[in-house]
């Protein structure tokens, strides 16, 4: 799960920069992340599935409500590789925002360590 960690890591990396992934994941972002990769975007999207899937089944649920800023209603399932690709580059972008206007980091060490526990 660590190439799909990676994997995720550089997508919302992109999709922070460029929002316009977020509107063809399938066919732009698993190929640009393959890309710098040198793999396949089947690859790509397998890997970050599993890594979705093992630090959902390995963390508290709550914990990744509470920091992605939804209720665990929403997420009664694991969230899409889609779906968490979204949420966390739309967090790191407010982030960004926010630190950057002098304001309070939206993300915080203890609400991150709370979801990767």
């Amino acid at each position: 799960h660590i190439k799909g960690y990676r994997y995720i890591r550089t997508a919302i990396l992109e999709c922070a920069a460029d929002h316009s992934y977020l509107e063809s994941i399938t066919k732009q972002l698993y190929p640009h992340v393959a890309e710098i990769y040198k793999t396949t975007p089947e690859r790509v999207e397998r890997a970050i599935r599993h890594a979705i899937e093992m630090a959902w089944n390995r963390t508290h649920h709550k914990a990744i409500s509470e920091f992605f800023g939804c209720s665990s209603i929403n997420f009664g399932s694991r969230p899409t590789n889609s779906e968490f690709i979204a949420l966390a580059s739309d967090k790191l972008v407010m982030h960004m925002k926010r630190v950057t206007s002098g304001m309070n980091p939206v993300i915080t060490v203890e609400s991150f360590s709370n979801v990767c526990l």
